[in-house]
Parts: structure tokens; sequence; C-alpha cells
């Protein structure tokens, strides 16, 4: 059983994108976190956050023919928050943190690999070789303030979400057992007078189920 046998692609995307850069030495000093459910207070600082922000489903080719399909856009948030007096050198600060975001995950050739995410260097693929198809949109802005009234602590704050695509197939579940077969068999046009329909009806004993090949 994988990962995603109890949980979403989109989940595991994300803990793709944030186990990568949890690991990158930029950030290593970094306070992070995979959602918003608690406030950054400013001993925390400097932070990374790595969130899933929302996800939009459209069918992936015709909606009424064949199996159910997706195709996914997952938005997928990334925050960074530093405290530094000079508006200059904090918008330097969480510039150079967005441009290693972008350095180290898009060019990535293992987490971006359309076939095969198999890293040889940690000998770990995505989970489940979960596989993202494209980036299709990217914004990011500059954020900046203060955790307090009296500006004690003077805050910039990367914002920067980006559009995540990829597909999935959802094939029925078939649980009964095919035990009948019934064909009629016509030549000709109606009325049927000198050549009435052939019917025929195939039985399957399904007692008898053949076993898989080893």
């Amino acid at each position: 059983m994988g990962i995603t046998d109890t949980q979403s692609f989109s989940l595991v995307i994300r803990d793709v994108f944030f186990d990568a850069l949890a690991g990158d030495p930029f950030f290593e000093n970094y306070s992070k976190r995979k959602n918003k459910m608690l406030s950054v207070q400013h001993q925390l600082l400097p932070y990374l956050g790595v969130y899933i922000i929302d996800e939009t489903m459209l069918a992936d080719g015709d909606a009424n023919a064949g199996m159910i399909r997706f195709s996914h856009t997952l938005r997928i948030g990334f925050s960074v928050v530093v405290s530094n007096n000079d508006q200059v050198v904090a918008e330097q600060q969480i510039d150079a943190a967005w441009w290693r975001i972008m350095n180290r995950l898009w060019p990535d050739q293992y987490i971006m690999n359309l076939f095969d995410t198999m890293n040889p260097h940690t000998g770990q693929p995505n989970p489940d070789n979960t596989v993202i198809e494209g980036i299709t949109r990217g914004v990011r802005r500059h954020v900046f303030g203060s955790t307090a009234l009296n500006n004690e602590t003077p805050l910039a704050e990367l914002q920067y979400d980006v559009s995540v695509f990829f597909r999935t197939t959802w094939p029925p579940m078939i649980t009964d057992d095919l035990e009948e077969i019934d064909v009629t068999t016509v030549v000709g046009d109606e009325p049927y007078d000198e050549r009435p329909p052939i019917k025929s009806k195939y039985l399957f004993d399904i007692s008898r189920k053949r076993e898989p090949r080893r």
C-alpha cells in the first residue's frame, strides 16, 4: 500500500515541494510549516510556509465518454517572512528566497519528470511516482507590515502561488461476474418469416475461475 491509497496526489505534491525546500541549505535556519492553522509569531522568523490554497478539477476530454477523468489545477502557496528594519534589504531577502524556490524546484529533473521521478542520488522518487505535468501559472507579491502597531517587528513577506497541473483517471470498479451472454442473429430485413432470428445463449460457470498466471 502506498501513500496515495489514503492521501491525495495534491497533498503528496505539496509535501514534495515542502521537503525539497526544507532540505535546502538556503532555508536551514527558517521555521517551516505546511499549513496556516497557527499564526506566525515573531519568534518564528525567518519563516517558510508551503500551503495548499485550492484545487480546480475539470473533465479531461468528453465528460460523458468513458471513465471519469480529471485535469487538476492545484494552487500551492509559498510564504517567506523575514524581519528587517531596512526595507531595501528586507525586499532583497524575500526576492532571494523567491529566486531560490524557483531554482530549487522547477529545474529539478526528478521532481518534475513526466515519466520516472526516481532520484538515483537519494534512492527515492516522488511518493508513488506522483507525476506533475506542468506549472501553468505563477503569481508573486511583496507584502510589508509589522506585528504590532508600534512597528516593533517590521516584516517583509513573499507570497508566491503556483498552479500545478496533473491528471487523474477513475476507472469503474466492476465486481459483477459475467455469467451469461445472449446473442440474437438475423439475416435480411423484417419480416423474418423465411429466416427467423437465431438465438444463442452462452452460460459461464463462474465456480471454475481460472487462476492468474504467476
